[in-house]
């Protein structure tokens, strides 16, 4: 008892701060989760997610089962627990969201101070890529939550006290399930624990750590076997992804290398539109003033902090061996700029790898303190940049993953001005604190007012539901029907039956009546612009966008 009460006394402040940030994020969680609640879903996979939720609760038979598969099973327990609504997954995500801002803090403050640490956590939740997808019921939030969470732990195992690697690895290995691409993740841990040089017994700790990660996906992996024949569905995913195949029919189709950097402001902060679908392409928006405050931070540090490391290397670095290492991480930069994008991203990663070693080998003797967390971070974006930015699918929520490092560069850019001011001028302690807090402010004033703007229905949803609950009352024999829809997932919802998904445009004419003949169904929910000409089918209803279909001679 008396150990955790010196703990406590020894990091009072920390704590302080830290209980702050956690009031901040209820208050801002909350909101978002009333926000959302009156939307509801409109996003497709996050049907998929609610159906597959249902299917673990043994209260539906799924859709597209080799998914991801954690969050649903969280949204699952709570369905079995009688909460068969959205609002539990909202929830789930939201404390996904919190955990994650909580999580960026004790990550920040292990080199910055509790002033930098609230602000750059502050900044990661309330960057607006992040804040419209946090309780959306999407993956990404709650996956990069828990990437953030893995590589605290393995900071800490590899710093403090090994056995942290029991945390670490199962972590790791939770946001893989939440989202197969957070398996990158590996790739700042192991060089993290590469570059502290991990003694015989630490390894060891790590090796169990890993048996602990491998040990939570075996229950997983079953499910996978007994439901789709597939104990690792996901390497058929990766397997497309590294080759980088997709078609210009996918909505996402976007082959702009820089797709992810020219839309940097927009992620970071711009207003919210009223439209929702709009409001999960911030890149639609157009930057305010703060993303460009923050952006100015992040670079400003940057620039900052490499001008600090030449004026302390620039007199020791003039030896063979140091040209030496300088040249490979020169060789290993251009090689990965010169063949971004041309190559598969899986080499680039390796290269990014090289690199960054590279780096570490030419800088290690220099006592940067924070070396090893620098070089973390900085392979933690460039990991997920490259992948992102060499598939062809660009959309973007898949930034979220890229998040966290421009946090600590928020951070790294309060630290660095603060301390090149108090070199220049006497008594100037107070920079740090004083930009932190002002900050703070202006981050909160943007999170009010882009919730406040935020839209809070959506005319899809509305249509998509009203449909859903007319065609229950229309007929009553409805879940013996069989029913397809454009947008299938979300009927599958809504009805609680499986709805198949038959989309016209997407196939040619004589794909679709093929197949739609295949499933030859009674109700045909069509969602799009004009009328479809279906032989045998009567239009019964039409709203919106939406058309239902009838097989003549039905009843």
């Amino acid at each position: 008892m008396g150990k955790i009460t010196d703990i406590i006394h020894k990091n009072k402040v920390s704590l302080i701060f830290m209980a702050l940030l956690g009031l901040l994020m209820l208050i801002i969680t909350y909101e978002l989760v009333s926000i959302q609640s009156q939307i509801g879903v409109a996003y497709w996979d996050i049907f998929l997610y609610l159906n597959n939720a249902l299917k673990m609760a043994g209260m539906g038979i799924g859709d597209t089962l080799h998914l991801s598969p954690f969050l649903p099973f969280l949204t699952s327990l709570l369905f079995r627990a009688g909460y068969v609504f959205e609002l539990s997954l909202f929830m789930i995500s939201g404390v996904f969201y919190i955990m994650g801002a909580l999580g960026m803090y004790l990550l920040l403050k292990i080199r910055f101070n509790e002033y930098e640490s609230l602000a750059g956590a502050l900044s990661y939740a309330t960057f607006t890529i992040l804040m419209a997808w946090a309780v959306s019921g999407a993956l990404d939030a709650p996956a990069i939550s828990l990437s953030i969470w893995a590589l605290y732990f393995t900071y800490q195992a590899s710093k403090n006290d090994s056995r942290y690697y029991y945390l670490a690895f199962p972590l790791a290995m939770l946001a893989f399930l939440t989202r197969y691409t957070s398996g990158l993740i590996i790739i700042p841990m192991l060089l993290l624990i590469f570059f502290n040089q991990p003694q015989k017994e630490e390894i060891k700790n790590g090796v169990k750590g890993i048996i602990l990660g491998v040990l939570i996906y075996l229950p997983f992996m079953w499910y996978f076997y007994r439901q789709i024949g597939k104990p690792f569905p996901f390497i058929s995913q990766f397997s497309a992804s590294a080759a980088g195949t997709a078609t210009e029919l996918n909505p996402g189709y976007n082959l702009d290398l820089l797709y992810y950097l020219k839309n940097i402001p927009q992620y970071l902060s711009s207003p919210a539109p009223d439209n929702y679908s709009q409001l999960l392409w911030p890149s639609q928006q157009t930057p305010d003033l703060l993303a460009y405050v923050l952006l100015g931070l992040i670079i400003t540090g940057i620039i900052i902090y490499i001008i600090k490391i030449a004026l302390k290397t620039r007199k020791t670095l003039k030896t063979p061996q140091n040209y030496l290492k300088a040249a490979g991480v020169l060789i290993m930069g251009l090689l990965l700029i010169f063949t971004y994008g041309s190559i598969s991203y899986v080499y680039s990663e390796v290269l990014l790898i090289l690199w960054a070693l590279s780096v570490f080998y030419l800088l290690r003797d220099y006592k940067l303190k924070y070396l090893d967390l620098d070089l973390m971070f900085l392979t933690w974006f460039f990991a997920f940049f490259i992948m992102h930015s060499f598939h062809p699918v660009k959309v973007d929520r898949y930034f979220i993953t890229m998040v966290p490092p421009l946090a600590y560069g928020v951070a790294l850019g309060i630290r660095q001005i603060s301390s090149l001011i108090q070199t220049k001028f006497k008594n100037t302690t107070w920079i740090s604190p004083a930009i932190s807090l002002v900050l703070v402010l202006a981050l909160l004033l943007s999170a009010v007012s882009y919730m406040d703007n935020m839209p809070r229905e959506d005319e899809v949803v509305l249509i998509e539901k009203e449909t859903a609950e007319w065609l229950i009352n229309y007929d009553p024999e409805f879940e013996d029907r069989v029913i397809a829809a454009v947008r299938g997932p979300a009927y599958s919802w809504y009805l609680k039956k499986f709805v198949y998904t038959r989309i016209p445009g997407k196939v040619s004419p004589d794909v679709f009546q093929e197949l739609f003949e295949e499933v030859n169904p009674d109700y045909y929910i069509y969602t799009g612009e004009g009328k479809l000409t279906l032989d045998g089918y009567t239009i019964i209803r039409q709203r919106g966008n939406v058309t239902v279909y009838e097989k003549n001679n039905l009843k």
